[in-house]
């Protein structure tokens, strides 16, 4: 037996008898044999998040882009996670804009805005305290979507405005379509 050989049986004999994890790969294995799918969600995730841009184009909308690019890499990424469902994407992100807004008029309301401009440690207690309040809520509903946390933090972070959630909504829907209409040719990606 060569060496090279001998030392691939020893090591696959600790690594399985100690239960230990595989050595990671730099190139995932399975990008050989689905090199056309990785490429192709790849650049429909690019031109998906290259119109989330176009709808939300400024930096104070940061956070939003941060949530909604985040959905984009779950959906085109692993679409067949719980988190890339239709009901997850929608259902997340439905209810991150209306516990945002909710916040959002509490803390931009003109009392509160008053006080809540001398405390700043106040006001990020509160932007804090509506992703906690989107994670029960989320679990209750069995709409866990993680990026959605980007979306209540986006609409917190400024008074509450009409055209924002407009954005949410089309950003949302647009994602929605697109992995409604390619559902068949998205394959995981881990």
């Amino acid at each position: 037996m060569r060496l090279a050989q001998h030392v691939r049986v020893v090591t696959h004999r600790l690594t399985t008898g100690l239960h230990m994890p595989p050595a990671p790969h730099v190139v995932d294995p399975q990008f050989s044999r689905a090199r056309k799918n990785y490429i192709l969600q790849a650049v429909v995730a690019t031109v998906a998040m290259l119109a989330v841009l176009l709808l939300v184009d400024s930096f104070s909308d940061a956070a939003l882009t941060a949530g909604l690019g985040s959905s984009v890499v779950i959906l085109f990424m692993h679409p067949s996670s719980r988190a890339a469902t239709l009901h997850a994407l929608v259902g997340g992100h439905l209810l991150a804009m209306v516990v945002g807004s909710v916040f959002t008029l509490i803390l931009f309301s003109g009392v509160t805005n008053y006080y809540l401009e001398a405390a700043a440690p106040i006001r990020n207690i509160t932007m804090a305290a509506s992703v906690g309040v989107l994670v029960i809520v989320m679990a209750l509903t069995d709409t866990e979507h993680p990026p959605a946390a980007g979306t209540v933090l986006g609409l917190t972070t400024k008074a509450w405005d009409f055209s924002t959630v407009l954005i949410i909504i089309a950003a949302v829907a647009l994602l929605a379509c697109i992995k409604v209409v390619l559902h068949r040719y998205l394959r995981d990606l881990l």
